[in-house]
């Protein structure tokens, strides 16, 4: 009887003992899986946040737009995220993450598009009573835009050296090239302006040049193989203007609108791009206060610059085309993200080639290690993209040139 009771007492501390480890397992399964979740719930939340953050007008909270400009770090993320539950085998969570990948798919799209493939040309075309028609000619037309940082001269060691990027724009055989950040010398004894016009007036016979505002010899540029039939300044103030110019040209006997812009840029300071430069190579604690009281003010005011200007061209734009069925262009340097409340204003319900036919992110801007999309063609349905090339072989400038060939579709 004593060995049975034994063995029964014996039983019992087990079982409590048992109970216990239990106990202390279950807390530590939950601990386990509360993180998982807390962290799969705060990083989804934050992607939507910067997916969804060009929709905040900078002028009413600008700092939503911080999220915007690191779209694709926080993106990176989540997917290294999604490759660690599926090696835990949270499923759930998996599922959920991948719910809101689909869910701001083209903001995905748009960032970094993979058009592997290419885009062939259209060949019928529908009219207003759903018959397809097949389509004659084949009419092309190709962009070439490049913020060109003074035609970089700046990188010449001799006054009269040859200009490369003079060659960069004959080379792309473009039908249209919209330059920013237009230079030349007023002085005979380095390039002028009558000498740069006439070095391409072989292959652009038509020429239009808006100085900056207080400065002869810096603007944008346009150069066609098509007649500039009108030309307007979107902003004539003397102060706070758009650098950005309205042009109607003739191309294929049709008649097609076409923005030039150079937004506002971001004013970081010379040290502040290279205090952050220093941080990403060799971080130290002290720097992110330093960039947040330098470079994130300057953000700041320029988010708000860009908003307002953005406004104010799509406005131009459609007091300018109106009703009729014109083709409209916009393309330039925004100077923002693809997800930010600038582009989203300018391109309205317009394409962006990048994103129908470009390949990765089409990094535009190259300096300081600051690597984004900025430089854009945008384009109304009368076109179709086939094919969109960052030149990034051409370091003369602190910004690529970006060539787009688009088609030009018959009229309904």
């Amino acid at each position: 009887m004593s060995n049975n009771k034994t063995k029964t007492h014996k039983a019992q501390g087990k079982q409590k003992a048992n109970g216990g480890d239990n106990i202390v397992v279950r807390i530590l399964r939950w601990t386990y899986q509360s993180i998982l979740l807390v962290a799969t719930v705060f990083l989804l939340l934050l992607l939507v946040a910067s997916a969804f953050s060009d929709r905040i007008d900078p002028c009413d909270f600008h700092y939503i737009s911080f999220l915007g400009i690191g779209f694709h770090l926080i993106l990176a993320a989540v997917l290294c995220w999604v490759l660690v539950l599926i090696v835990l085998r949270r499923w759930v969570l998996t599922l959920l993450t991948l719910c809101v990948l689909i869910l701001i798919n083209e903001r995905i799209t748009r960032y970094c598009p993979l058009n592997i493939l290419g885009k062939d040309a259209q060949t019928s075309i529908a009219d207003t009573n759903g018959i397809k028609h097949e389509i004659g000619n084949i009419d092309t037309l190709s962009i070439l835009t490049y913020n060109t940082c003074a035609l970089g001269q700046v990188h010449l060691s001799k006054i009269k050296e040859k200009i490369p990027v003079l060659d960069v724009i004959r080379n792309s055989h473009a039908d249209i090239v919209c330059m920013q950040e237009y230079a030349f010398t007023l002085s005979e004894n380095g390039h002028t302006q009558e000498q740069i016009r006439k070095s391409l007036a072989d292959l652009y016979p038509y020429y239009d040049y808006m100085p900056n505002t207080g400065r002869k010899a810096m603007g944008i540029a346009l150069y066609s193989k098509y007649p500039i039939k009108r030309a307007l300044r979107i902003d004539k103030r003397s102060k706070g203007y758009v650098s950005s110019m309205y042009y109607e040209l003739m191309v294929k006997e049709r008649r097609i609108a076409l923005v030039n812009n150079h937004l506002k840029s971001n004013m970081i300071e010379k040290r502040d791009r290279m205090l952050y430069g220093e941080m990403v190579e060799h971080f130290e604690p002290d720097s992110i206060e330093r960039i947040r009281t330098g470079m994130l003010r300057s953000l700041g005011k320029g988010y708000k610059a860009r908003a307002a200007q953005a406004k104010m061209i799509k406005t131009f734009v459609n007091e300018q085309v109106g009703d009729s069925d014109m083709p409209v262009i916009i393309c330039g340097d925004f100077n923002d993200t693809p997800v930010s409340y600038c582009y989203r204003t300018m391109r309205g319900d317009l394409h962006d080639a990048w994103q129908d036919a470009g390949l990765g992110t089409g990094t535009t801007y190259n300096q300081h290690h600051l690597w984004f999309r900025i430089d854009y063609v945008l384009h109304s349905s009368h076109f179709k993209t086939l094919s969109a090339k960052v030149l990034d072989q051409y370091t003369y400038s602190d910004h690529y040139p970006m060539l787009t060939k688009i088609q030009l579709l018959p009229c309904n």
